[in-house]
């Protein structure tokens, strides 16, 4: 039987973490189908996904927002339900039952998030990131976004239009039209990478301020631009 949930996850260079997850990968794609879509690598991670027999698409640009949108468009027909995760995120063992009980009252919704170091400066972290996002019900990526196909695919075009604040955009609409996110407390875990690369302080700094440049205007293609220039 065919699982209610297409996984879809975005990719960009990510050879070496696809080979350290592997496994887990697999045993993810036995249980709901996973649709990789790459926005247009230059390593090999294109290469080892099709030798181990996963579905990968690529994008018409860069970006998580087109990735995203295209993934969705893409994804199999008879999936009602669109789970967006990321390449370093591992989702509980019973994340299919917790999603489909949690879309029988509500649109949309978002797992708690655990960070894969005991360090105390991540405990802080998660704790604040799970914190302001039940407070405001804005949803960041980590945190594995899932909602019903139908009502995503109505904001999928101007997903294209966030190559990056994808997930902030996402959440305000949903907020906005479909009520707050449905929290889901068993949490996700997913990897500190992203503020090892560039030290602890200095990502956190960095998030912040580019929410606020979104925040009052900024477009997100601009942002984009100086995100990763």
């Amino acid at each position: 039987m065919l699982s209610p949930i297409h996984v879809i996850i975005p990719i960009l260079n990510e050879e070496r973490v696809i080979q350290e997850n592997l496994q887990y990968l697999k045993l993810l794609n036995s249980i709901c189908p996973i649709l990789f879509v790459d926005g247009n690598s230059i390593d090999g991670s294109e290469q080892i996904l099709k030798k181990n027999n996963f579905e990968v698409i690529k994008s018409h640009s860069k970006g998580r927002g087109e990735q995203l949108s295209f993934g969705a468009v893409n994804a199999n027909n008879q999936c009602e339900i669109l789970l967006f995760l990321h390449i370093d995120t591992r989702l509980p063992d019973n994340f299919s039952e917790l999603i489909v009980n949690a879309l029988k009252e509500h649109a949309w919704g978002r797992f708690d998030i655990k960070l894969n170091s005991n360090r105390l400066v991540f405990k802080v972290i998660q704790f604040h990131m799970n914190l302001r996002s039940k407070i405001t019900s804005i949803v960041t990526g980590d945190q594995s976004i899932y909602v019903k196909k139908e009502i995503f695919l109505k904001y999928a075009d101007e997903m294209k239009n966030h190559p990056l604040m994808e997930d902030v955009y996402l959440s305000k609409v949903l907020k906005k039209h479909y009520g707050r996110a449905k929290i889901i407390n068993q949490p996700v875990t997913t990897s500190v990478r992203c503020w090892l690369q560039r030290g602890v302080i200095q990502t956190i700094i960095r998030m912040w301020v580019y929410r606020l440049l979104y925040f009052i205007g900024v477009s997100p293609k601009k942002l984009y631009q100086l995100y990763y220039n």
